[in-house]
Order: structure tokens, then C-alpha cells, then sequence
């Protein structure tokens, strides 16, 4: 039996007893809550937002920890993808400046892999 089960339980049974008093006994009593009541309205703004604190952590929070968890996830994705991009962009750079200023050994012109690949990276 879960708590939910078990107030209702609980509240069933103090209804039916409710029931059972007699009329000046049950005035009686909604008269002393009410006194109770104006004398603590600390206590009663308190017991008013109960039911808001309990909804929010039994429904909202653990929704809501999931949703945050996914999004750290896409975000990491896609900082990852970003940076492996940033480090592509960095080489072809690297490979681009070389060439520019002809600091590239000989030996990488006569490599014929080398004419493909640059031919295949270029943008036309």
C-alpha cells in the first residue's frame, strides 16, 4: 500500500466516523477548529501551499530532471560536433597557409595522393 492509498484510507474512515457523531458534538468540534484555526494562520497559509509543495515533487521534479538531463545531453552533442569542426577548420588552415607560403616540403608536391586531396578539399 503506497502513501496515496493509504490516506485515502485513513480519510475514508474518519468521514464514515464523522457521520456517526451526533449533531451538537459535530458543532462542537467544527466550532474548535475554527478557533484553532483563527488563532494559528501561520499554520494555515503553511497547510494551503502543501498540496502545490507535494505536486511539485512528486510530478514536476522528476519530469523536470529529466528534461534537464536530456538537454545537457544535446548540448554536449552538439559542442562536440562544434568542436571537432573548429579542429578540421584549424588543419585545412594549417594546410592552406603551408601551401601559401610554399613552406611545404617537395616531397609533398610529388606525392600523387596529395594533388587528389587537395583537389577533393578545395572549395569550388
Amino acid at each position: 500500500m503506497n502513501d496515496h492509498d493509504f490516506h485515502f484510507r485513513v480519510r475514508q474512515h474518519l468521514n464514515s466516523s464523522a457521520h456517526a457523531l451526533p449533531p451538537t458534538v459535530a458543532a462542537r468540534l467544527r466550532q474548535s477548529r475554527q478557533t484553532a484555526l483563527s488563532r494559528q494562520k501561520v499554520a494555515v497559509r503553511g497547510l494551503s501551499f502543501a498540496g502545490i509543495g507535494q505536486a511539485l515533487s512528486e510530478h514536476i521534479m522528476p519530469r523536470g530532471r529529466t528534461a534537464v538531463s536530456m538537454l545537457l545531453v544535446v548540448v554536449a552533442a552538439l559542442g562536440v560536433g562544434y568542436l571537432g569542426e573548429l579542429q578540421r577548420t584549424a588543419d585545412l588552415e594549417e594546410v592552406d597557409s603551408a601551401l601559401l607560403a610554399d613552406d611545404l616540403p617537395i616531397d609533398a608536391y610529388l606525392d600523387s595522393g596529395f594533388d587528389a586531396w587537395v583537389q577533393n578539399d578545395s572549395p569550388d
